[in-house]
């Protein structure tokens, strides 16, 4: 495999087999059946940075993981990675269903470039895929306000400038802007300043974990652990001593990266009792 995250497959590759094999996908032969199906199995998963800190603390940068190592870690260890190195893996295994796709980035409320996502071309027409929002479905992009549906929230996306589209979730009657997608394609160089970008955020001196367990979003920053779920939002410190096999249990990540991780924050002084 290519050592640029972001280069077109030839075909349907090794990746793409393993990744329909670990988790008993069969394509139909639908591009949007088949994107949908390859698009839920990967919200599965974990959005975490620690395997970040771990490549970035050991092999410096440039540091990007390519797709096939997040599917390896994901596979060995239970690890998901950050949007950028999700976003690449999904346009590999999606460009590799022989779907036209491209990455896409979004600004949040705190920073310029800071998201990623994917547009797809189903029967000509651009979709947005993003299974960290769990928009798995590819959802047209249309010039009107849509709303989606999630096991634990809802999605509105409007159409802001007819070049963006804002995100917002609402949950336990409280509706709340997350992010503004830029439509147009990003082109590589400024995927990858983004990717670049993002070993500076403050993210890299904490645990940050989401993931999606049935109609349970977990989420983790530093020590603060929040639970959501259509009914109930749950909130609590987790004790120093008991983060690792809380991240383990949680979060579903082997202690071979979670403490590597852990010793790493540790030894920078990031995480202390």
């Amino acid at each position: 495999m290519s050592a640029n995250p972001l280069d077109t497959p030839n075909g349907q590759t090794p990746l793409l087999r393993q990744f329909l094999d670990h988790f008993h996908i069969v394509r139909t032969g639908d591009p949007a059946k088949d994107v949908a199906n390859v698009a839920r199995a990967f919200a599965r998963l974990p959005y975490e940075n620690l395997t970040k800190i771990v490549r970035h603390a050991e092999v410096g940068r440039p540091t990007y993981r390519l797709p096939q190592n997040v599917l390896d870690e994901h596979i060995a260890w239970g690890a998901g990675g950050t949007c950028f190195s999700l976003t690449a893996t999904l346009l590999h295994l999606v460009r590799a269903l022989g779907v036209e796709a491209e990455p896409i980035l979004a600004d949040r409320p705190y920073g310029l470039d800071t998201h990623a996502a994917l547009v797809v071309w189903i029967d000509g027409m651009p979709h947005l895929v993003d299974p960290g929002y769990l928009i798995t479905d590819p959802l047209p992009l249309i010039q009107e306000p849509q709303f989606r549906q999630t096991s634990f929230n809802e999605l509105i996306l409007a159409p802001t400038d007819g070049e963006r589209l804002s995100l917002s979730t609402v949950s336990h009657g409280r509706t709340v802007h997350r992010l503004s997608f830029k439509t147009a394609p990003a082109e590589t160089a400024e995927f990858m300043r983004a990717w670049d970008a993002s070993f500076d955020w403050d993210m890299m001196h904490y645990p940050v974990l989401t993931r999606v367990d049935g109609n349970v979003q977990r989420y983790l920053q530093d020590r603060r652990l929040q639970s959501r779920s259509r009914e109930k939002l749950s909130k609590r410190e987790i004790p120093l001593e008991e983060l690792s096999k809380s991240i383990q249990s949680e979060f579903g990540l082997s202690p071979v990266i979670v403490d590597r991780a852990l010793r790493i924050l540790h030894a920078r002084g990031d995480i202390h009792g």
